[in-house]
């Protein structure tokens, strides 16, 4: 697939998996965006060995020579060229307190992989849910309290919770539904038009992962 050099390219495997927060957050802002997909292993170890960085890795995101990898610094990349000043955080303090969420958000979404992956995906997801998720749900839901975003303005760091809620609420509409201010949040998120837009585009990717490495696809219908 060839790249433009007009505009930003993501990249990833054909699947959810790490690189959906970025691809949320570019719909989001309707920042139009190159959606690489590997399905080959051999085609990304040749494009890896050809990938101008330091950490050739994926996901990654191009910006003319620009290459920025890992998953967490391509998401702050995407970011910055939103050209919205405050999604970084409004002051050193704030941008602090987003890395404190994302780290906190990390072990929210954590067991996601737990689940999809046991063969006994149906028998066991809701006690994981109710035993191992539901306390950093709680945190979350009062953490956010009634604000609109979790820092009370829009940071690179809610397409995180969105991306973890939206995983959580295929597994379980009625799980997440126990905190309103959480389903009210997801809601928000996903009716935003740029979300809805990327939905619906044809090359959007279903699989939160392939079914070669887990029970539960997490496809979406």
């Amino acid at each position: 697939m060839a790249e433009s050099k007009d505009k930003l390219t993501v990249a990833y495997w054909g699947t959810q998996g790490l690189a959906h927060p970025i691809r949320w957050l570019l719909a989001y802002h309707k920042i139009d965006f190159e959606d690489k997909h590997y399905t080959d292993r051999d085609v990304w170890a040749k494009d890896k060995a050809a990938l101008p960085s330091d950490f050739p890795n994926l996901p990654y995101i191009k910006d003319g020579d620009t290459v920025i990898t890992e998953s967490v610094a391509v998401l702050q990349y995407a970011a910055y060229k939103t050209g919205n000043k405050d999604i970084l955080g409004k002051n050193p303090v704030d941008a602090i307190k987003i890395a404190q969420l994302n780290s906190f958000i990390g072990d929210l979404r954590g067991p996601i992989w737990e689940i999809v992956k046991n063969a006994e995906y149906e028998k066991v997801k809701d006690e994981v849910l109710n035993t191992k998720v539901a306390p950093f749900m709680e945190k979350i839901s009062k953490n956010l309290g009634e604000k609109e975003f979790l820092l009370g303005y829009l940071t690179w760091v809610d397409f995180q919770l969105f991306n973890a809620l939206d995983v959580y609420r295929r597994m379980s509409s009625e799980f997440v539904a126990k905190w309103p201010n959480l389903k009210k949040y997801w809601e928000r998120f996903n009716n935003a038009e740029g979300i809805q837009a990327f939905r619906k585009s044809e090359k959007y990717p279903k699989l939160l992962a392939p079914a070669a490495f887990v029970t539960w696809t997490g496809e979406e219908k």
